[in-house]
This record gives structure tokens, sequence and C-alpha cells, in this order.
């Protein structure tokens, strides 16, 4: 007995459909309103984020490191920096700075590898160096996480859809 199957679709069936309109975006509900624009180009997506008084930089970095597209051996670094940094400003005085040497033993990577991360971390805002003009340090080179504006807002808005998910839920 040979059963009826489904109908097989040829290159010429899918030629003749009609293509369907999009969608309309759905109106996230519970949804905060934006304080700060979009970052519009490159250099606003790079730039420093300023964190809100009820955000903490270290955990704030943390999620952006796990959220961002960087390679595996730049969060790395990057979150071994962070382990040097103060954790309310991201700054790694000039006394504590790591060298090459010790980011490359706490890493495993190679000096060569860990010079290049560090450079990565630049070029894309979650580091940059800084001359101190003030104290008894005044002249030495400082390091200063940050992150990046673009990588701050899509924090900023899974918090907002986990509230919002939660909220449903407990509902």
């Amino acid at each position: 007995m040979t059963t009826p199957s489904a109908r097989c679709f040829s290159p010429l069936d899918m030629a003749r459909r009609k293509p369907q309109p999009p969608a309309a975006p759905k109106p996230s509900r519970g949804a905060a309103p934006e304080a700060e624009p979009r970052p519009a180009s490159a250099a606003d997506a790079i730039r420093p984020g300023k964190l809100r008084k009820s955000e903490r930089m270290r955990s704030m970095y943390e999620q952006g490191m796990r959220i961002s597209r960087m390679l595996p051996e730049a969060r790395l670094v990057g979150l071994t920096l962070l382990g040097y940094a103060n954790f309310q400003t991201g700054q790694i005085h000039a006394r504590w700075r790591p060298t090459a040497e010790q980011l490359s033993y706490a890493t495993g990577l190679t000096v060569g590898q860990v010079l290049v991360q560090v450079q990565v971390l630049t070029s894309r805002g979650w580091l940059t160096e800084h001359t101190l003009t003030r104290g008894p340090r005044a002249g030495s080179v400082a390091l200063q996480l940050f992150i990046p504006a673009a990588v701050l807002e899509q924090i900023r808005d899974r918090a907002v859809q986990a509230t919002a998910e939660a909220a449903e839920t407990s509902s």
C-alpha cells in the first residue's frame, strides 16, 4: 500500500509564489524609554559609555565581555585586567599595572598574544591608556577599562527584557 505523500515543491513553484509583506515590529511591553540615543557611527559606538549610579563597573564589564563578539583571547585578557582594576571606576593605577609577562602568566597566552589582545581591546574601546598628571606618580601611564556605549545599551536592553519576562511569568 502506498500512502499519499506530501507535495514536493519545485523551483518553478517557488518562483511563482507571492512574497509576504514583512511583519510589523511588535511594541515591547514595559520597555523603559531610552535615555540616550543609539550610536550613529563606529566612533560613537566605541566611545566610552556612562554608567548610571545604580550600575557597577565590575558586573557591567563582565556582562559586556560575555556578549561582545571578540575572540576568546581578547575577552580573557580583558577579564584578567578587570581583576587589577578598581571595581567602581575601572582604573588600573600605574603602581598596580600588570606587565605583559604577568598577563601572559595569568592567561596562559604568549607575551605577543597578550600585546595583540591589549591592542584589540584598545581599538574597540574597552581599554585606554592615559598619563597621570597629578600626585606622586605624575607622568606614569595608567590603564582605564571602559564599556563601549553600544555594548552598554545592549546590556541595558537585555536587563529590561529580562525584567519584562519575569513580570510576565509571575503574573
